[in-house]
This record gives C-alpha cells, structure tokens and sequence, in this order.
C-alpha cells in the first residue's frame, strides 16, 4: 500500500494525464484496471464477486445457492437404512430419492413396477439408475413401506394420501389385497383411521375385497345414513359390499323392533292391582318402544334405551309392577347388547 501511496501522489501532481506519452498512459490504466486485482485467497468468490460489483458499479449476478445442489433423500429409504447396500433408486415427483433393493420389492411381488416400466425391475438397466415414479414422496412412502412390511405410521400420513396409495399400488404391479389382511401394518394403520373415515375405509376395502378390514370398519359405520352415500363410493365399495352394509342395517333395525314390542308379562292380580290395572303397564311400554321404533337407528346406545324404559316405573304405584318392569327392561338390554354389529 506504501507504493501505492507514493504512486498516487506522484499521479495526482501530473496536472494533465492525457498530456502523457501514450505508453505510460497505458501503464497507468493497467494499473488500476478491475482484471489486476487479485482478491484471492484471501476472500470468497461470492464476496469477490460482491466486491469488485462494487468498484465497478455493475451488477454482478451472484452464483447459485448451495442449496441448489442439495438433493433430497428419504428418512425410510436412504443409503445404508438396509442391508445389503441398496441396487435400486427411485425418485418421486416432488425429487426425493428412494434407496431400495429390488430383490425385496420382486419377494412382495414378482412383476412389481413391471407394468409402469415396461420391463422387469430385475434388469440391469435398473441397476443404480434412478427411476422417476410418478407420485408424491409422501405416497411412495407408504407403497415401499408396506412393499417391505413395514408401519408407515410414523410418518404420519394423512387419510387421503393413505388411499391413494392404495388405490395406486395395482398400476405398478402391487396387489393391494394380501397387504390388506388383519396383523399387517398396513391393515392397522387404516383401521386407525376407521372412527374418522368409516365410509371411505370399508369403501376402500371393499374396492379389494378386503373382508377381514371391511367387517372392523363396518362397527362405525351404525351412525351412517345410507341416503348419504355418494354413487362415487358406492361405485368403489362394490354391489356386494353395498348389500352387506345395507342388511347391516336393516337387520339391526329389525331385530331392535322385535326385542323392544313386546311388553313386561303380567304379574298375579292383587286387590289393588288387577288385570285391567295391569294394562297401564302394557301401554306405556307399547308408546315407548314405538318411539324407539320410530326413530330406530342400528347405532342406538343401551344408555337411552335402558332410560327410555325405565322412565315408565316412575309413574307407577305397584312394586310388582315395578319389578316385572325391571326384569323386563334388563332383558331388553341384554338382547340388545349381543346382537351382531358388524357385516
């Protein structure tokens, strides 16, 4: 910097520059030329780049991010998640990449993405290159987890993604169905979902014939109303699964009429209670089941049954009356509890 200081009050006392022979001219503006400064190593390129935009006064574009080049790898499926070394790579439509093991995907299924790449998966082309699948990572997730046998639980995925995939694992030489069955992971998570998505759930199974999955689903479904059922679902679930919901609940409906019409027997005529007192009873339970029945749902709990019937001995002055009353709604409960729920 001292040289540069002597050189620049040297250049400073020239009264003109242009009055100079050309030659020096010409050392002077090499002098100060932008291409002589060497800024490295002491700086980054980028803050060069910053720097030398800086003298010159021109915007210089700055170089691509670091993050630019990060690429995206899966937290299930990356290299070295299973053993032996991974052979297999595929990536989703949102660049997240899946390291796997084609001899794992072929055990679960032997013409496993055979379909989707028109070519068996065991070929060598597919070794080691990456393999675009069209599907979220989110869905790929859940068809190479079940693939292997594994929960994908722990990423919790959400309902819609779940059937999807689902939906989507025949396209790509999957069949869904034994992944379905009760004890697998696949099969656990759904059913968790069951108490929030009944419909879709059987409608799902249905769509597979998964008959273990739809009978655990179809206890959630005594709430439903059936004239809410889309033609969509109803499509999807299939006509045999739509009649076993249907006879679900016409059944239900049927066998709560039945247990709850007949009435307390009589008990023996006493002086204040006779046979014609005895009738009272008789009719307060014929007005109470035919509100029940009225209304009768395959979903009715035993707490407002037992409360609906019950409620009559509060207006009654004979014990025996009370009594047979009781006996007889306990019964009414009992059948009630041991009728079957599910298709």
């Amino acid at each position: 910097m001292e040289y540069m200081s002597d050189s620049m009050m040297q250049w400073g006392q020239q009264e003109d520059l242009s009055a100079l022979q050309p030659e020096r001219r010409d050392d002077i503006n090499s002098f100060f030329s932008l291409d002589s400064f060497d800024l490295s190593p002491g700086f980054s390129p980028a803050y060069q780049s910053s720097l030398l935009s800086q003298i010159s006064g021109e915007a210089v574009a700055p170089k691509p991010s670091d993050k630019e080049d990060m690429v995206s790898v899966s937290s299930i499926f990356f290299p070295g998640s299973h053993k032996p070394p991974s052979d297999t790579i595929f990536r989703s439509s949102d660049t997240v990449l899946f390291y796997v093991h084609c001899n794992t995907i072929l055990k679960a299924s032997r013409q496993a993405f055979e379909i989707f790449l028109k070519a068996p998966l065991s070929e060598p082309q597919f070794r080691n290159a990456v393999i675009d699948i069209p599907e979220t990572s989110s869905i790929l997730n859940i068809i190479l987890n079940t693939v292997y046998g594994q929960s994908c639980a722990k990423n919790s995925p959400d309902f819609d993604d779940l059937e999807k995939a689902v939906d989507q694992m025949p396209l790509y030489g999957i069949p869904p169905t034994k992944h379905l069955l009760p004890d697998t992971p696949l099969f656990d998570t759904l059913i968790s979902h069951a108490p929030i998505y009944p419909i879709r759930v059987y409608a799902l199974a249905g769509k597979f014939n998964a008959y273990e999955l739809a009978v655990k689903t179809s206890s959630h479904l005594l709430s439903y109303r059936l004239s809410e059922l889309t033609d969509e679902l109803a499509i999807k679930m299939g006509a045999i699964y739509l009649r076993r919901l249907m006879t679900l609940h016409m059944t239900l409906i049927d066998t709560l009429k039945t247990i709850i019409l007949q009435p307390p027997p009589p008990h023996p005529s006493t002086r204040t209670c006779d046979f014609v007192e005895q009738k009272k009873l008789s009719r307060a339970w014929a007005l109470a089941a035919s509100y029940l029945a009225w209304d009768s749902r395959p979903d009715l709990s035993i707490h407002q049954m037992q409360n609906t019937l019950a409620a009559l001995g509060d207006y009654m002055d004979c014990d025996q009356c009370k009594e047979v009353l009781g006996v007889r709604v306990k019964e009414v409960v009992v059948k009630w509890v041991n009728v079957k729920r599910t298709i």
